[in-house]
């Protein structure tokens, strides 16, 4: 009995040892791969893994979640088949509680793991169509969800605050107010349409990334999915239907006159398209001082871009290394990097060094789920090629 009490113990403390606050500090330093030997250390030592015989999970939701979100970001795609698979009836749960018509309920699982579940089969060639299926399978519930709470938010005399409601945690009965979820769900539904639209179009199935685009572009005034609408538009060659698409972008004069930074970046993207080097930098450069985080990061790479084909190759590679050497958890994206190692090589046959330095750079400042294939020190294309960003 005595040792009994003792393994359950030093099992509850082996338990508690890694906690979601901790998990939390790993995310925000990029150590994906610490997080992910610190929780399987812990579910080897309690001889527990990840789920149990009859796939429930063994270990609390939100640390469980944290894992999976690392695995996903290191890429270990195998590894996440071979522990979610397992999970599977538990994360789906059932759609209805078989009450009124149309009544949804709320996952018991966290919608990070719902979208782990569907979305890994996408990185996958062999997987990818049924990866599709399941991101339209969750694009759905989400919809069901939203719908099902706003029915419920015209009856609701309870508090219309909203609240943001976490991905990585489950939302328990009662937690939020029906404002929150109809908020959460909306955005979810949009975070899976947005994804969906961006994987038809890396597949090059632009019909069905236009099609999501509009109807999001129709049904929110969220004008980020219009200057979406209009760089699919644009990889098509369709500068005139994507112009229209920045005309009706346009804020009334009383409004800023669509003078703000996102459609000053897509009215660069226009000139650019049209081969007006010189003419997008002015607009480049104007959205890169106003626009704010993620959307200054891609104004600030287009407006690099723009001086590169205006031959001007010393202001470009500046511009990069200056946005690098900054804001590191938003600037340290693929595009920028391959866009700076693509400089350097379209500026001088001895490019290795400066990539090599780079590289060694990367390697301390970077998070672990960076490619650092990206520098291509290993084989140098013949024609090196640049991205232009949008949002």
């Amino acid at each position: 009995m005595e040792g009994e009490v003792r393994e359950r113990t030093e099992s509850e403390a082996m338990t508690t040892a890694f906690t979601a606050s901790e998990a939390r500090a790993m995310v925000a330093g990029g150590k994906w791969k610490e997080l992910v030997r610190s929780f399987e250390a812990l579910a080897s030592s309690t001889n527990t893994g990840v789920h149990d015989k009859n796939g429930n999970p063994v270990h609390p939701l939100d640390v469980l979640a944290y894992y999976f979100l690392a695995l996903y970001r290191l890429r270990e795609n195998e590894k996440i088949g071979r522990t979610i698979e397992g999970l599977a009836s538990w994360i789906a749960g059932p759609t209805s509680d078989g009450g009124s018509p149309g009544e949804q309920v709320e996952p018991a699982a966290p919608f990070l793991l719902l979208w782990v579940h569907a979305s890994y089969k996408l990185l996958n060639k062999g997987t990818q169509d049924e990866g599709l299926s399941r991101m339209y399978e969750l694009l759905e519930r989400c919809r069901a969800l939203r719908s099902s709470y706003q029915e419920k938010l015209q009856f609701d005399v309870g508090s219309a605050d909203v609240t943001p409601i976490c991905d990585l945690e489950q939302c328990a009965p009662g937690a939020a107010n029906t404002a929150s979820l109809v908020a959460a769900w909306d955005r979810r539904h949009k975070t899976c349409a947005c994804a969906l639209a961006c994987h038809h179009c890396h597949l090059k199935q632009f019909r069905p990334a236009l099609r999501i685009l509009s109807e999001l572009t129709s049904s929110s005034q969220d004008r980020e999915y219009g200057a979406l609408l209009a760089h699919v538009l644009l990889q098509l060659g369709d500068v005139r239907s994507a112009s229209k698409v920045a005309e009706g972008m346009a804020r009334p004069a009383g409004e800023g006159g669509g003078s703000d930074a996102l459609s000053g970046n897509l009215d660069g993207l226009l000139a650019f398209a049209r081969d007006d080097f010189q003419g997008c930098l002015p607009k480049f450069e104007k959205a890169s001082r106003e626009a704010p985080g993620e959307a200054g990061v891609h104004a600030r790479n287009n407006l690099a871009v723009g001086h590169m084909f205006s031959r001007d190759l010393h202001v470009s590679i500046k511009i990069l290394e200056n946005e690098l050497s900054g804001d590191r958890t938003r600037a340290l994206r693929r595009p920028l990097v391959l866009n700076l190692c693509s400089m350097y090589e379209l500026a001088s046959t001895k490019c290795e060094e400066s990539k090599r330095t780079l590289h060694a750079w990367l390697l301390k400042n970077a998070s672990d789920d960076f490619d650092g294939e990206t520098t291509r020190l290993q084989k140098l294309p013949s024609q090196p090629g640049t991205t232009a960003t949008t949002a």
